[in-house]
């Protein structure tokens, strides 16, 4: 017989039926359990309820109702509980009260902190870009080393390889060990002074930054008379220069007199060490060629300009990287510099000038076509040439300077929703 397991049902009960007896008054009952291996039987007392059967089905098999699952009889909730039981405990506000802390002083948050932590110990940050200066390294890291042990503040180098060919890289990374407040970087490639400039202001700690070159044609300690001048509430500090440099004095004389005329900048020397605060760095433009200007980029964003005297000695070893070549591509820079200051916010500025200049050009030029052709009775064809060309670039420029406003005033947009706020 096949076990009804075997299919996933139940197993039924069943009541089986047994004659009665004359002389007994109850027969009691008993269930067989059908189960895979056998039939057992078992014997109910007459107090257990008997199963109840479907009275319209056609079988009259019991039909077993479902156990209730036991409840025991927990504790009553809270908001079951009788309102009388809280009288009996008493009023809260009989109890002792707890002695009040003396509370703490908030902590300040993460960022503060560290921010605190990074720019608020080292005070002055000496960055030195260096290009095939072998045998200047040991010289100078003496300067300093003698220089920072006098400091009654902390001080660090950074040291910039600008991608030398010699082993200057190779000489500051022995001889670092010996300095603990020396930090070494360097580029794969010669990617110019300005680049070395930003690397090093980039990872510069200070709450002040200076600018040293490696030439050793300046002693490290006229670095206090910058730095006290910060102190006494100017934002950047330049050398005026005091001493013979050769061909580099007729370029130098060029450079800064022209400088000093376009952008009225009150220093003798644009192109000297120079120390500063280091939320000057913000107004910084780093392109190719520009560090000569960051005197005038910080004059022009309004930061209080100083200048001290420091004096020049030669170059003893090295090469200079100075050479006839750099006056043109200075005079360039010079006046890529004052386009990029002067008309960069103000576009129509400077194409709206042009423009007017050359439309009234033009109609001069026109009413004295004008007056040959209909009062002298002796038209003259170039004339009228000129009078197209000039009345055109003048349109042309107008339209220009319109397009760089527009442009102008995108990128102003762009810079406000950047830093949180919206026109």
């Amino acid at each position: 017989m096949e076990s009804e397991h075997q299919f996933g049902r139940r197993p039924l009960k069943r009541k089986v039926m047994m004659p009665k007896k004359a002389d007994e008054t109850a027969q009691p009952e008993v269930e067989e359990k059908l189960s895979g291996t056998g039939v057992t039987g078992a014997t109910t007392e007459s107090a257990k309820p008997v199963p109840e059967t479907r009275p319209d089905s056609q079988d009259s098999r019991p039909v077993d109702r479902p156990k209730q699952a036991f409840k025991p009889e927990g504790r009553p909730r809270r908001n079951q509980r009788d309102k009388g039981e809280r009288s009996d405990r008493g009023d809260r506000s009989d109890r002792p009260k707890r002695q009040d802390l003396p509370r703490r002083s908030p902590k300040p948050p993460v960022s503060d902190h560290r921010e605190q932590k990074k720019f608020g110990v080292i005070k002055l940050s000496v960055v030195i870009p260096a290009y095939n200066e072998e045998q200047n390294v040991a010289p100078l890291l003496s300067q300093f080393g003698q220089l920072f042990s006098k400091l009654p503040y902390k001080a660090e180098l950074i040291f910039i390889d600008d991608g030398s060919l010699d082993r200057t890289l190779v000489k500051v990374r022995e001889l670092q060990s010996n300095y603990p407040w020396l930090k070494v970087y360097s580029h794969q490639i010669n990617r110019g002074l300005t680049i070395a400039l930003e690397t090093g202001f980039a990872k510069a700690t200070g709450k002040m930054i200076c600018f040293y070159p490696a030439d050793l044609q300046y002693h490290a300690d006229e670095i206090p008379k910058l730095v006290s001048k910060l102190d006494s509430g100017a934002d950047v500090v330049t050398g005026w220069k005091h001493g013979n440099y050769g061909l580099k004095a007729f370029g130098s004389f060029i450079y800064n007199r022209l400088s000093r005329s376009l952008f009225n900048v009150k220093v003798h020397d644009l192109n000297s060490i120079k120390a500063f605060k280091r939320e000057v760095s913000e107004c910084f433009t780093f392109r190719r060629g520009w560090h000569r200007y960051m005197i005038v980029m910080a004059a022009q964003a309004g930061y209080k300009i100083d200048e001290v005297k420091v004096k020049l000695y030669p170059r003893k070893s090295g090469k200079s990287k100075f050479g006839l070549t750099q006056l043109p591509l200075g005079f360039l820079d010079l006046l890529s510099v004052k386009f990029e200051l002067s008309f960069t916010k103000k576009p129509l500025l400077f194409f709206g000038t042009a423009g007017l200049i050359t439309g009234f050009l033009g109609f001069v030029t026109s009413l004295v076509a004008l007056y040959m052709r209909y009062i002298k009775h002796d038209g003259f064809r170039p004339l009228l040439y000129a009078v197209i060309l000039l009345l055109v670039s003048g349109l042309l420029l107008f339209a220009i300077g319109f397009l760089a406003e527009l442009i102008v005033s995108i990128k102003d947009d762009i810079s406000r929703q950047k830093g949180g706020i919206k026109p």
